[in-house]
């Protein structure tokens, strides 16, 4: 597999783990009551593995100047 696929299905995990965890309450999977900490906490490490997502398809080109 290619960097930049890698690197895509890296970035879907996260956005889809940040989608999971901010709608937690509406998918029967929260504890109801608004955003909790392990809510905001998994949304954040969501974010992180999107990052990475992004770092690994860059991965390995280089610039030309």
């Amino acid at each position: 597999m290619s960097n930049r696929t890698i690197g895509i299905l890296i970035i879907v995990v996260g956005v889809l783990l940040v989608v999971a965890s901010l709608a937690a309450d509406l998918i029967g999977i929260g504890s109801g009551g608004g955003l909790g900490w392990k809510q905001l906490l998994g949304a954040g490490v969501g974010v992180l593995v999107v990052a990475a997502g992004v770092w690994w398809m860059g991965r390995g080109k280089k610039v030309n100047s």
